[in-house]
């Protein structure tokens, strides 16, 4: 698309392996920190196996949606999963056994976030209010 007027809103560096990981490829804006003005940041993973994705609590300066829906384009409602996740200072665990979206507040605790249970795969979306991903905590992951 370079060379038009507005192939500049468009990328295709859109994929990201990491060998390290749990999951092999991420769909993901969250490596190009001022694509669309580095607003935004999105990662988009299909999830097929139980995993910890998440080990350990963390906030961030920024607001972050996390979705957690069905990988089925025929069945929305298909989710046979089960995800556990804690929010808070206290770690007020919540199980996500359906399709659900999570709105994080700047700030908020978050974490552990485990894929327990999966018997048909999860589409996970992370949606981060910001270009520069980052944590604040001791967080490995």
């Amino acid at each position: 698309m370079a060379g038009t007027k507005y192939g500049k809103y468009l990328t295709t560096e859109c994929i990201k392996s990491d060998p390290k990981k749990e999951v092999s490829s991420v769909t993901s804006t969250r490596h190009l920190e001022s694509f669309g003005g580095g607003e935004l940041s999105i990662d988009c993973i299909y999830i097929t196996h139980p995993h910890l994705m998440i080990s350990q609590p963390h906030k961030h300066e920024f607001a972050q949606y996390l979705s957690f829906f069905s990988a089925n384009p025929n069945d929305a409602k298909d989710f046979d999963a089960e995800i556990e996740m804690s929010l808070g200072e206290e770690q007020e665990k919540h199980i996500i056994n359906s399709p659900t979206a999570v709105y994080i507040p700047a700030g908020l605790h978050h974490g552990p976030i485990n894929f327990a249970k999966i018997n048909k795969p999860v589409l996970f979306l992370d949606i981060a209010v910001t270009g520069k991903y980052s944590r604040v905590g001791n967080t490995p992951d």
